[in-house]
């Protein structure tokens, strides 16, 4: 009986934990890429654009 038991709480440990949702993922946008001279540069598919905070960002073209 414990046998059947432990596997019982085993199984049901498993089913919950599976059964949790995921944590909804943040979109990152790439940092910019600086030359030696302080010029900034983003990935294909991306422009540098100022932040209203004023940080440089790459924002995706749209």
């Amino acid at each position: 009986m414990k046998i059947k038991l432990a596997s019982a709480c085993a199984f049901a440990f498993v089913l919950a934990a599976c059964a949790q949702n995921e944590p909804i993922p943040v979109p990152m946008n790439p940092e910019p890429i600086y030359d030696k001279y302080g010029t900034a540069s983003c990935a294909p598919g991306y422009v540098v654009a100022t932040s209203a905070s004023g940080q440089t960002v790459c924002s995706p073209v749209t």
